[in-house]
């Protein structure tokens, strides 16, 4: 749709086109090291499979036969668009839709509302946009959610499981921290073991280690006040801001609680987003589009 505006001088039209909203995910693949390494010849070690883990991912998500599955939805995708390390998918997902025929009687009819997900399998970025869409999905951590069932199921076989969470801006975090002064009694951080040197390479909390030493792919750090008290969470301390900004860039995921609300307040609800020309989209134009998306999954 346009939306059509006139000029109050001349009565000529202008044309705004609608944009369409994307989220932004990243994504980790972390290798299970207890499973036995020899199923694939060329994998004698964890750190084999880790060397290779973007050429895997390739090989699944460019596969021929390749669809998205969700076990709480009948959906059906389809690769639009391939170049280098970026792929383009559409998904629909199946909702019955009420029609009214011209006699005044109704017919149910499928309808398939769809997204498009594009993903960059770049070794140093990792990253999902979802397309924001009511009418297909709720919210886009449940397309998050069937993209990492249907590619662990494949990833499974080489020891490898997929861990996506979205980014934010860390400025978020510490509005909520300003925010509620002497109410905050606990801050969980839910860590992924990084994979990613460029993102963790500031964090104050050796994660690559602990999952060396234990084979952990998710670790909490949850920090809790005395009963009656609060935490005292400085935006000096170098440790916090380390955890938010590896968090930040898609390396977990925050929530706390504040004393007077009820529910728990989560970073994830102030996602990184941008928008794209719905003309654009309608057009198909992949090479204009790709330039676009490589621009933002950096």
């Amino acid at each position: 749709k346009l939306l059509t505006i006139y000029t109050m001088n001349t009565g000529t039209k202008t044309h705004l086109s609608k944009s369409s909203n994307f989220e932004v995910f990243r994504y980790q693949l972390v290798v299970d090291k207890t499973l036995q390494m020899d199923m694939f010849k060329q994998y004698q070690t964890a750190e084999d499979i880790r060397e290779d883990k973007n050429n895997i991912f390739h090989e699944i998500i460019n596969a021929p036969n390749f669809n998205f599955y969700s076990s709480k939805s009948e959906i059906t995708s389809k690769l639009l668009y391939q170049k280098d390390t970026m792929y383009y998918y559409k998904i629909g997902v199946k909702r019955n839709a009420k029609v009214f025929k011209k006699d005044f009687t109704e017919a149910n009819i499928e309808n398939y509302p769809n997204i498009i997900v594009a993903i960059n399998n770049r070794p140093d970025v990792q990253k999902i946009a979802i397309q924001d869409n009511i009418k297909a999905f709720g919210n886009c951590k449940i397309v998050s959610h069937f993209i990492q069932e249907t590619i662990n199921t494949k990833l499974k076989a080489y020891n490898l499981s997929m861990m996506a969470e979205p980014l934010f801006d860390r400025k978020e975090f510490w509005k909520l921290v300003h925010k509620y002064p002497k109410q905050i009694r606990q801050l969980t951080f839910d860590l992924v073991s990084p994979n990613m040197a460029n993102i963790s390479k500031n964090l104050d909390l050796n994660l690559k280690q602990l999952y060396e030493d234990t084979n952990t792919h998710k670790t909490k750090v949850e920090l809790n006040a005395d009963e009656g008290s609060y935490l005292d969470i400085k935006d000096s301390s170098k440790f916090i801001n380390s955890l938010v900004d590896y968090s930040a860039d898609g390396g977990g995921n925050i929530h706390m609680r504040v004393n007077g609300i009820r529910k728990k307040l989560h970073t994830a609800e102030s996602p990184t987003e941008f928008s794209v020309d719905e003309m654009l989209l309608k057009k198909d134009d992949w090479e204009k589009l790709n330039d676009y998306f490589k621009e933002i999954l950096i």
